[in-house]
């Protein structure tokens, strides 16, 4: 994912988990119970980082897992 603020994302269908690596720490933080339709909307925005902190930042529970580097 090109994107200055998240630099990957992943989704679990099964789990409703959204899993998300941010580029400016390597922190990755996971989100549950997101619908798909959500990941849906989230990839195919021509603004992820912005669609991020309007619809999922503050609006789904978060565990932050690890830092990278």
């Amino acid at each position: 994912m090109a994107n200055p603020i998240i630099r990957s994302a992943g989704y679990d269908a099964q789990r409703q988990v959204l899993e998300m690596e941010f580029a400016s720490d390597g922190q990755i933080c996971q989100f549950d119970n997101v619908p798909e339709e959500i990941w849906y909307r989230f990839r195919s925005h021509h603004l992820p980082a912005l669609f991020f902190q309007h619809f999922i930042m503050g609006h789904y529970p978060e565990r932050k897992m690890q830092e990278i580097g």
